[in-house]
């Protein structure tokens, strides 16, 4: 099975069709292209911000440069890695962002809506505590913070 995000088993040699989504569902990802401003800065998505945020403020230009989420996102990893990562509470900082994400964009609110009652999952074999893998094991902590915020709007 070839991996949604062009992951582990992607190969370029492939014949088969590659299958890309976009809906108003990808809007609720931290990689959607929204903008988010917090405390005065703009952040060019909420994983720019979230990267940025759990960062020291030195570090946090670079991430914020970033061209693509997904830049910022490794960004984020070299400064974690090089022990400069914050003593940060990363659920406490996700949610304000989302919440912020919420605010900023109101559509959002309605696209959060639109999903009903049905659980929300973040399906990355690589993230086990934010998402959660096809076979059901991880966290899921994005799909629970997405799923509490949507029942604070009902």
């Amino acid at each position: 099975m070839t991996d949604i995000f062009l992951g582990e088993n992607f190969s370029e040699d492939s014949v088969d069709a590659v299958n890309f989504l976009e809906t108003r569902i990808n809007d609720l990802s931290p990689f959607a292209a929204l903008e988010v401003e917090i405390e005065g800065v703009v952040y060019k998505t909420a994983e720019h911000a979230y990267q940025a945020l759990r960062v020291v403020a030195e570090a946090r230009q670079a991430i914020m440069n970033a061209n693509s989420p997904l830049e910022a996102w490794r960004a984020g990893q070299k400064h974690k890695a090089s022990g400069q990562q914050l003593a940060i509470d990363k659920d406490e900082l996700m949610e304000k962002i989302f919440r912020t994400k919420l605010l900023q964009h109101p559509y959002l609110k309605e696209v959060l809506k639109s999903t009903g009652q049905r659980t929300l999952l973040k399906i990355m074999p690589t993230d086990m505590y934010w998402g959660t893998n096809s076979d059901g094991a991880g966290q899921n902590k994005m799909g629970e913070l997405w799923m509490k915020l949507r029942s604070e709007l009902e």
